[in-house]
């Protein structure tokens, strides 16, 4: 029987996540958390890497903060949306890891699966990232219409 970590990575099953954070401390702190709990991490510091990185290779989740360098995160997730949608592969499960609350009603708009504030405490995340990935792999294919914000025509 395989083992299990805290929340949920298994022998059998590793998910693979990829952060999308401008600073490096804070994609440091993630790996060493994600990797503590059995997770594989590639992390990315701008919306250019994030996108090679999705072409590159597959993951089960991305965590995506809304401030980068090179391309706002709301951007960087419809793009992400939008390349897969029209790929015919799987869409991708998206969480918008912020610190900035007053995002949250705009994020709304946007084709992600979830919204988690920065935190020291990162169990809320890790949970997020373990639902989503599990739901990703058993499915294989996440429909559209299975995202909880997704993007309305009338906001």
């Amino acid at each position: 029987m395989p083992t299990e970590t805290l929340l949920g990575a298994t022998e059998a099953f590793t998910p693979k996540v990829l952060v999308v954070d401008a600073n490096v401390k804070h994609c440091l702190l993630y790996r060493m958390e994600m990797e503590a709990q059995g997770f594989e991490v590639v992390c990315a510091h701008n919306g250019s890497e994030a996108l090679q990185q999705i072409q590159d290779r597959s993951f089960d989740v991305a965590v995506v903060d809304v401030v980068l360098p090179d391309v706002n995160g709301a951007e960087l997730v419809k793009e992400i949306s939008t390349t897969r949608r029209h790929s015919n592969e799987h869409n991708l499960p998206i969480i918008i890891n912020t610190a900035y609350p007053y995002g949250k009603s705009h994020i709304r708009r946007l084709a992600a699966d979830a919204f988690v504030l920065k935190s020291s405490d990162l169990d809320e995340l890790m949970g997020k990232i373990t639902s989503l990935s599990r739901s990703h792999s058993m499915h294989g294919k996440m429909p559209t219409n299975t995202r909880r914000f997704k993007k309305q025509s009338n906001l």
